[in-house]
């Protein structure tokens, strides 16, 4: 595709659903406000912001519990955000439990499966630290090696299966490079090995079409405010005959069926209410429920096909740039989404302070430093990267403006 039929595509799409979200239209400083910063957290479509207004202002009620009408509604509300979910990735209601975030949902699979310090989960050693630290801390991690830019020598993972592996954990999409995983051919050699596979689909939701079924998926861990939703919910997808077989993450209200006096027992609920024990985040479900809405309506094709020509037009520009060594430049466009994560070569900065001048010279929002991948950066000798993330409300000339920032900086 030409450069002119990417502007085309992009500027379509934003004149389409940039006014749906008002963070866009407030300035930084004297400027307008680019904001390049969704694999950290996306703004947040007027939608969602409605939803999660409309419980507090008229339905603020338990969920589950209450008999009166607000805590109907606001069940009937809660229990649609899990609909949405479902239909979103593929996957039965009962397939999903709600938690708060893809850090809680790695745990809880973690913890579900009981490993043991001599079980064995196969990762990639660029993995972000929610798919890192759970196998350090619960099993033996045995991590898969990474080249120079920081992408899996995917060549060499299933190599390092044994007969001790209990899992294979692999992020979707890199949070640090945006290349995306070949989620299949992972789940083809793990499987031959009876070995199931998680999928932290974080970066992934709201950037590919999602089916867990074609995927052949076991586990899928993903967080709404990534996704155009609030803070502090998000999902995991159990294979519904592995679900019932996980032990339990927590107790309390909610997920008991009943609760007999000593010396008698307890007995859960079915899954995957097991899983969601106390009150549960019941407004930022709500909102997940509408930013799922808002992006079906939008369309999942029609924001790949979006996030395909951002992708050119932002390396395109980085790699312009003399002095500008931009991540995993090399992987094809198919095999990524629009992020691109850079070293800059500014005498007397850091990375982070490269990303603060762009925010107080040019007011663009990028991340600066290792993004949750400590190890990534170790093995790739970089003390710290700049992280530009747009999506589907960014315009060429948001691009534009970092390229021109970018430029000024190494100038």
């Amino acid at each position: 595709m030409s450069a002119e039929s990417d502007r085309s595509v992009i500027q379509a799409m934003a004149e389409r659903v940039r006014p749906d979200f008002p963070l866009l239209a407030r300035k930084h400083g004297d400027r307008p406000l680019v904001f390049l910063d969704s694999a950290s957290t996306t703004p947040k479509p007027r939608v969602v912001i409605d939803a999660v207004t409309h419980y507090y202002t008229q339905c603020t009620a338990n969920v589950h519990r209450g008999v009166h009408a607000l805590g109907e509604e606001a069940t009937r509300l809660y229990d649609a955000a899990r609909l949405e979910v479902a239909g979103l990735i593929g996957a039965a209601p009962d397939e999903i439990i709600f938690v708060r975030g893809a850090t809680e949902a790695i745990n809880l699979v973690a913890f579900g499966l009981g490993l043991g310090k001599d079980d064995e989960v196969v990762f990639p050693a660029s993995e972000h630290h929610a798919n890192w630290l759970p196998w350090r801390v619960r099993a033996k991690p045995v991590p898969v090696p990474i080249d120079a830019d920081g992408v899996p020598r995917w060549d060499v993972a299933p190599t390092l299966l044994s007969d001790k592996t209990r899992l294979v954990s692999i992020g979707h999409v890199s949070n640090v490079t945006g290349a995306i995983a070949p989620v299949t051919e992972v789940v083809r050699w793990a499987h031959a090995r009876g070995v199931p596979v998680l999928l932290d689909a974080a970066q992934s939701l709201s950037h590919l079409p999602l089916d867990v079924k074609k995927l052949g998926v076991d586990f899928l861990a993903a967080s709404s405010h990534k996704a155009f939703g609030p803070s502090g919910v998000g999902l995991l997808y159990v294979e519904r005959s592995r679900m019932a077989k996980m032990a339990l993450y927590q107790v309390g209200g909610g997920m008991v069926a009943l609760n007999e006096d000593l010396p008698g027992e307890f007995f859960p609920r079915d899954p995957p209410f097991r899983f969601e024990a106390g009150t549960p985040a019941i407004e930022a479900t709500i909102g997940f429920g509408a930013a799922i809405r808002w992006m079906r309506g939008v369309g999942m094709d029609a924001i790949r096909e979006h996030d395909h020509a951002l992708s050119r037009h932002l390396l395109a520009g980085l790699t312009s740039i003399p002095g500008v060594r931009v991540l995993a430049a090399g992987v094809p466009g198919d095999t990524r989404i629009a992020l691109a994560t850079f070293v800059v070569d500014a005498p007397a900065m850091t990375q982070e302070n490269v990303a603060r001048a762009l925010s107080d010279m040019f007011g663009v929002c990028v991340s600066g430093g290792h993004h949750c991948a400590h190890v990534l950066h170790a093995r790739t000798h970089l003390a710290g990267t700049v992280r530009a993330s747009p999506h589907v409300f960014n315009t060429t000339e948001d691009i534009d403006r970092l390229v021109e920032g970018v430029r000024e900086i190494v100038d």
